[in-house]
């Protein structure tokens, strides 16, 4: 059996160790000084709205850059509906981004299937198969 005080021992250093993670994590965060909550994905009702006000805010028009390879060589959707519009995290929650307005923005499922991310694969190969990017898409994929 262990005593109450290496009991309280263990629990005070793996509160410490906890907190040092937390630490440590927020300072990683694109914006540390943002509460937690905006680092972690939103509840459905919340991202709805998120959704919608990203759209807004974008036009309905795809965000990805000039120079991306989808915009480059006439890929890209451009004007899209919410519907199928995709609210893409500039930088991604698990690299430190957030769910800040600033950290977000409207993709076409085109260019969003072709950002550089594994993740994407799922995408990349339903798009194919419906027939909007082509089987080399490789040589689209933008960061």
């Amino acid at each position: 059996m262990s005593s109450p005080v290496a009991s309280s021992y263990v629990e005070s250093r793996h509160v410490m160790l906890y907190t040092q993670l937390y630490l440590q994590i927020k300072q990683r965060r694109q914006h540390p000084n943002l509460p937690v909550y905006w680092w972690k994905r939103q509840p459905q009702e919340q991202w709805e709205l998120t959704r919608q006000r990203i759209y807004q805010r974008d036009r309905g028009v795809c965000q990805s850059p000039f120079d991306a390879p989808p915009k480059i060589h006439g890929l890209c959707m451009g004007e899209i509906k919410l519907d199928i519009a995709h609210i893409d995290h500039i930088r991604p929650l698990l690299s430190g981004g957030s769910n800040h307005a600033s950290n977000l923005r409207t993709l076409c499922p085109v260019c969003h299937a072709l950002r550089l991310d594994r993740k994407h694969d799922g995408m990349r190969s339903s798009l194919v198969k419906k027939g909007l990017i082509p089987v080399n898409w490789r040589q689209f994929v933008w960061d």
